[in-house]
Parts: C-alpha cells; structure tokens; sequence
C-alpha cells in the first residue's frame, strides 16, 4: 500500500496547500474580538433582552406595524425608563447569569448569545402572547403546557387574535434574523472558544492547565448561581433575598402579574422554581389529625340528625360556566336589556348569590379545583399558583368529592366529566383520571366528546363550543343513565363557550350594542363589553332549555351552576381599586328537579348570599337535607362562620390586605382578620391543618374515614 495515499495524509497534504492560498492568508488575519468588546455587547444585549421582557408584561405596550418605528424601536422607547428601576435591576442581574451559562456552556461567544438571545426573545413574545389572553405572565407550570404535556402548546394558535398574530410574526422574524447574525459573526471572529482549552493537551504546560480548570468552573459556577439565586428568592432571610430586597424586591407572587411588572417578568418565573405548596404547619402529625377528625365526627354526627336523605342519592351536576358573570354589576358598566333575565329569576325561587372568585381574567383550573376538593388557594403559599399543575400530578392520590359517588356504587363510572375543549388543557385528563373519573369527554378524547357546535354568527364563527351543545352532552348522559336500577353520578362541566377574545361574532344582530349606556367607558371597550353581553343572553337562553330538559326526567337531579370569574375586559373599572371586589364576584346557583324532594328549597340568605367554590359541596348537602362527612362538617361549620374565602390574584386595594386572604360576611362585606370570632379562628386553624395533610402531609385523615358519608 501505498502510504502517500493514505486519505488522512492525503486530507493533510491538501489542507497545507489550502493554508498557503492568498484567502487563507486574509482569513488568518480576520478580526480577533477583545474580551472587553464581549463585555460590551453582552451589556448592551441583557439590557436589550431586559427591555424585552419588561415590555412583554405591559398589556399597554403593543406592537403596531404600521408605526414609523419599527419593534425594536418601539420596545426601547416604552421601556427604557424602567431599566434603573426594581424590576429592571433584578432581571438584569437574572439575565446576566442566563447569558454566563449560554457562553460559558458553549465556550462560543456567538453561539451562546444566539442561544441567549433565542432564550429571552421566545420567552418575550410568548408572555406578551399569554399576557394579552389571560393577564398572566410565563411561570414554570407553563413550560409544560406549552410543551404538550400540560395542554399543547400547538393549540393555543386557536385563541390568537389577528393582533397578536402579527406581533408574533414580527418576534419569530427578528429571532430568526438575530441567530443568523449570531452565527456569522461566529465565523467572522477569530477567537473560536471563549475560554482557551485544549482538550488534547490539557496538562502541558500552566497555560493548559489553568485553562481547563476555567473551562469546567465556569460552566459549573454559573448555572450553581443561577439555581441558588432562583431558589434563595423565595425564602425570606436568605442572602439572594436580602440583597433583592436592598434594591426594592417586595414579591407579590398571590398576583403574579403585579409582581412581574414590579420586579421583572425573569424575577417572577425564577422565584416560581421553587415551590411549596404550603408552609409548615406547627404541630402536624397522626395524634393532632385525630383530635380533628373526632371535633367533626361529633359535629357531623349533630348535624346527621336533623338531615334525612342522602348525598350520593342525587346525580350532581356541577356547571362552571366559563368567564359568566352579570356585566350590568361591574361598576360604570350598564345595559338597559337584561343579558340575564333568566338565572336572575332563579334567584327568586332557588339558592342563588354571589361567588367570590379569586380570579380576575383568568385561574379557571384553580376555580375549579377548589370546587372539586373543598380546598381553598387562600391556603397555599404564594408560590403555589396551579395546583392542577403543580400540586396534583405530585401527590400519589387526591381527595375529590366525586369519589363520594365511586365508593356509593362502587365504580368510577358514576364520575364523569365534560370539557369542550382539549384533555391536557392544565393536566385535566391526567388529574381526573386521578381524581376518579371514568372518562373525561374532549375535543380529543377517546372517544370524544359528542356535541361540539361552535356557533356561526353573522360576521364571523366564534370557534368555541356554545353551552347548547356543551348541555346536550350533558343531559343525554343522565338520561341514558336513567334507565334500571342505575345509581346516581357525579358529573362536572367546564363549559367554553364565553372564552375570550370577544370579537364581533354578531354584527348589527347584538342588541347590546343599542343597549349599552354605560358611563365613562371609551367605546372600543363598549364594544368588546357588548359583545359579552351577547355571549351572556346566549348561556342564558341555553341554561334555561337545559334545566327544563332535566326537570323533565323522573330521577333525582341537582345541578351547581357558576361562573369561574369576570372575563378581562374591564380596564376602566380595573383601574379603581374601589372597584376591584366587583370585578372578584360571579353569580352562582344551585337548583334541583321537579323529581328532588328539595325541588323548591331556597337556603337562607345568610347561607346563599355570598360563598366561594369550596363550599359548593357543602351547600348542596345542605340543600339536599344529606348527611354529611366530618369534611363536609368542617366546611359547613366554616361557611356559616366565614361565608366566603379568597386569596384574589390581583392587588385589592382598599379591601383586603395585600399578604392575606379576604373573608366576607354574609352581607359580602369585608372582615377583618383580628374581629373575627374564637370559633372562626379555631375553625380556619383546623382548616388549613386539614389541606395541609391532604396537600403536603401523610394524608392522614382519608386513612381515618374523614371524608366517608355515613353508612346507610
């Protein structure tokens, strides 16, 4: 063999050749980027970065393409101001170490800043995405959403206003063009790694040496800053805490939208890395959950007596309406059309009132969540934002009032759900599952969901399931349970149908356009209130027909109809925050068949007027005259002491502390924590001790029996 042919000798011969041609020569001589160049351009990139950000959490700020500046432009100049302020200061210290792990990960300069870059730019346009469709900014629970497996990403698409379709276009183009130009540059500077290393040779000589210790610290020392950051901003007293404090920090993570547009949308998500459901309860362990379980053992058992029927005897129907509410109480709103003429009615003949939701905007799944177990948000730390996110998929099993129904048949096929929409939307097919359901029916479920008309208005399709078809789904799954011997169901619904956006579906055929007389309000936001109002008259009509079609079937029917919180639309009514315990209540009812003995029941008002979904379960025993279990007891004994319970997810202002929840009396007048009675007190104890084990401890009390209904 001939080794001068050899194709390694041959591929060296060839490239010293190349190395003697004149544009190799040129391209040895190509600029050598100084690291105080680096240092420039990465302060300039993390303020350009920081901009970004702060600009994704201002609803106010928006993109407009038609505007002589272009986005960039436009960003800078709504921004720049706040980069000296707290929230400017935290996330560019956040940023800074971001970009230290992209660089020193890589050891590419232009490589890792085509990764920072990406990093901030995707994580910019997809907040200002969620911002403008439910107030919130990105937080941990998101990444998987928006990955599949907490609801696909890809689906979003779907509620994308044209709007933000061209703000987002405008985001993927200037990414794209700044990772090119990354990459060239990459090619262009002649300082390939950015710390010298060589692997070959990693010991021959000081210089090797030092520059492999570097190498393998810096990489290493960066992303342990960044996690000992991210973790020490949640604990009050720790050093990463009490410098951000020193430059402002004050955290309000029970609304993380304030606290993203006060410390920085990078500040918001990172103290979110570390979450604990809750605090540590003093006292906690098996001989304390006893004493509980005994205190409302005894108390269930007095309230059995005076109770004659059975819970688990009645097919339940819990209805959260989605965004439903009365736009005619939302202060400076008015329509002299009534868009709810019926469920107002009901208020005259069954229990109905006023829910205090602890969303504005947005929080559905926590809504929901709290109407399925009797727990409340009040309870959890600040860091826990989703439970259906961040609590339920970590927990072995989860107590849900549904598994009342499975243990009286003894099957989970008495719990089934209903969601007109996609099964991962927050977890909901795995947590149901979890939960007890049989089945959870969805746009893509298998099998899915039967009815799912989306409505066809007069301009344009609203592309969300209507509540006339969401009920027909409903009631031909209690009918063909009606059938034989059949025992009763637990059935939730989480309609769609009022899902913002609300654009004009209807044209000169909304009424509320005409209708709307509302004070002070631009028109624009008329418009988008009118709008709703349309949306409202419609579940109206649809809850109407759907009670008559379960009135006529000859079984046991009770259904719990609310909304889950007041669509986001409000934005001068937001702006007082006189205003903001209007924009926290919804309407709700609870209604029973002709073929329920507590057909014509109507709690008194001290007990309907004002609640909070926690206690839905405990108002519907009630209104069924059922026995009830220890748990049930505890949330009774509490309703009747503390009628409604909220940690809102938005600043209230006059009427609540900022750091606490807010408790109304049965007047739904705010009250004050220190007035509140020894029984309260005791009752608020044992209740957060109570969520405490069934959320965080050994989940002592489901072991004891606590949530079991009496034996018949």
């Amino acid at each position: 063999m001939d080794w001068r042919k050899h194709p390694i000798r041959a591929w060296r011969a060839r490239y010293g050749r190349y190395k003697q041609t004149r544009f190799y020569q040129a391209w040895a001589k190509r600029p050598k980027f100084s690291y105080g160049a680096y240092v420039v351009i990465m302060f300039v990139l993390i303020e350009m970065a920081n901009m970004f950000l702060l600009w994704s959490v201002v609803p106010q700020l928006t993109y407009d393409p038609t505007a002589e500046d272009g986005l960039v432009m436009q960003v800078m100049n709504g921004t720049y101001h706040w980069l000296a302020n707290t929230s400017g200061i935290l996330n560019f210290f956040a940023l800074g170490i971001l970009y230290l792990i992209c660089v020193t990960v890589t050891n590419r300069f232009w490589i890792g800043t085509a990764f920072f870059g990406a990093i901030a730019g995707i994580t910019a346009f997809a907040g200002k995405v969620k911002v403008a469709m439910r107030g919130e900014p990105i937080i941990p629970s998101d990444l998987g959403f928006l990955t599949g497996n907490g609801g696909g990403g890809e689906n979003v698409a779907s509620f994308v206003t044209d709007d933000l379709r061209t703000t987002i276009n405008a985001g993927v183009s200037l990414v794209v063009w700044f990772v090119v130009i990354c990459l060239l540059l990459q090619l262009v500077d002649r300082r390939s790694p950015f710390i010298y290393c060589s692997w070959r040779h990693p010991i021959a000589g000081p210089k090797n040496i030092f520059g492999l210790i570097c190498r393998i610290l810096a990489p290493v020392l960066s992303i342990w800053l960044m996690v000992s950051y991210a973790t020490g901003l949640a604990i009050p007293g720790s050093r990463t805490r009490e410098l951000a404090d020193e430059v402002g920090y004050v955290p309000r993570l029970w609304n993380v939208m304030d606290d993203a547009q006060q410390a920085g949308a990078t500040t918001t998500f990172l103290s979110l890395t570390n979450v604990k459901a809750m605090d540590e309860e003093p006292g906690y362990n098996e001989q304390a959950m006893k004493k509980i379980a005994q205190r409302y053992e005894q108390a269930a058992t007095r309230i059995n007596q005076e109770r004659a029927s059975t819970l688990t005897d009645n097919t339940v129907i819990m209805v959260l309406s989605e965004s439903f509410s009365d736009p005619n109480r939302v202060p400076g709103v008015h329509f002299n059309t009534d868009p709810m003429p019926f469920i107002r009615s009901l208020g005259d003949v069954t229990t109905a009132g006023l829910m205090l939701s602890p969303g504005y905007g947005g929080g559905t799944a926590n809504i929901e969540f709290q109407q399925m177990t009797g727990l409340s948000m009040a309870n959890f730390s600040d860091t826990m934002l989703s439970p259906y996110q961040q609590l339920v998929p970590t927990r072995p099993e989860m107590y849900s009032f549904n598994q009342m129904w499975n243990q009286a048949c003894g099957s989970t096929s008495c719990s089934v759900g209903f969601h007109p929409f996609l099964q991962g939307f927050y977890l909901r097919g795995a947590n149901y599952k979890k939960f007890g359901f049989s089945h959870l029916y969805t746009l893509d479920s298998d099998p899915k969901i039967t009815h799912a008309g989306t409505y066809h208005g007069a301009v344009a399709d609203s592309g969300n399931v209507t509540d006339e078809e969401a009920y027909k789904n409903v009631v031909e799954e209690v009918r063909a349970n009606t059938s034989g011997n059949k025992p009763a169901q637990y059935i939730e619904l989480v309609t769609m149908q009022n899902h913002s956006p609300y654009p004009d579906l209807y044209g000169g055929e909304n009424e509320f356009h005409a209708a709307n007389d509302s004070q002070g309000v631009p028109g624009n936001e008329m418009g988008v209130h009118s709008e709703y109002a349309k949306g409202v008259q419609r579940t109206d009509e649809a809850t109407e027909q759907f009670l008559n079609d379960l009135d006529a079937i000859d079984k046991p029917i009770t259904v719990v109809f609310y909304g889950d919180h007041l669509p986001g639309i409000y934005t001068t009514a937001s702006q007082d925050t006189k205003n903001n315990l209007a924009l926290h209540e919804t309407n709700y009812f609870i209604w029973s068949n002709a073929a329920s003995k507590s057909h014509d029941t109507k709690l008194p008002e001290e007990d309907a007027a004002y609640t909070s979904s926690n206690f839905f379960m405990a108002q519907t025993a009630q209104q069924l005259d059922s026995k009830i279990s220890p748990y049930l007891a505890l949330l009774d004994e509490l309703h009747a002491e503390v009628p409604a319970i909220s940690r809102a997810s938005t600043n209230m202002g006059e009427w609540e502390t900022e750091d606490a929840p807010t408790y109304l009396n049965s007047q739904g007048d705010p009250i004050d924590p220190k007035s509140l009675s020894t029984k309260a007190k005791q009752l608020l104890d044992d209740y957060r001790m109570v969520q405490y084990d069934m959320t965080v401890g050994e989940n002592y009390l489901q072991q004891m029996g606590f949530m079991d209904l009496p034996k018949q």
